[in-house]
């Protein structure tokens, strides 16, 4: 699976980045299901973006995965918008504040895609017309 040095070297950093988010998890103590929830999806995403990585098939679509990556922490997100609010009765409800609506959630994973495309038509754009010999 690891033929080339190349790809142990993005496994590895692939493995880091799940570590990473782990770390992240605990340091803005979010509870363990969501924390778990966050670092398996991101690891999922890690091992789906290496393995078309691997094959060679990423050229075109990795701005996708750059809204999916945003899209594993939509559970963070929402969790950190949530306030419980007492009432008279004793009763609890829960708020839901504007960054942690559906519509906001779909903007931030939107934006990175967005931009990934844009910075590839503008690439894209940049290149000059190769000259006939």
């Amino acid at each position: 699976m690891l033929n080339k040095p190349e790809e142990f070297i993005m496994a590895v950093l692939a493995g880091i980045w799940v570590a990473i988010t782990f770390i992240i998890c605990r340091y803005l103590q979010l509870p363990t299901d969501t924390g778990l929830l966050v670092t398996t999806l991101t690891l999922i995403w890690a091992l789906v973006f290496f393995l078309l990585w691997q094959r060679g098939r990423t050229s075109n679509i990795w701005p996708v995965f750059l809204g999916l990556l945003v899209m594993c922490w939509w559970r963070a997100i929402y969790y950190s918008s949530t306030e419980i609010i007492l009432n008279n009765d004793n009763s609890t409800s829960t708020l839901v504040h504007w960054y942690g609506s559906w519509t906001a959630l779909i903007i931030y994973a939107l934006i990175p895609l967005i931009a990934g495309y844009g910075f590839k038509w503008w690439q894209h754009k940049r290149r000059k017309p190769q000259q006939p010999v």
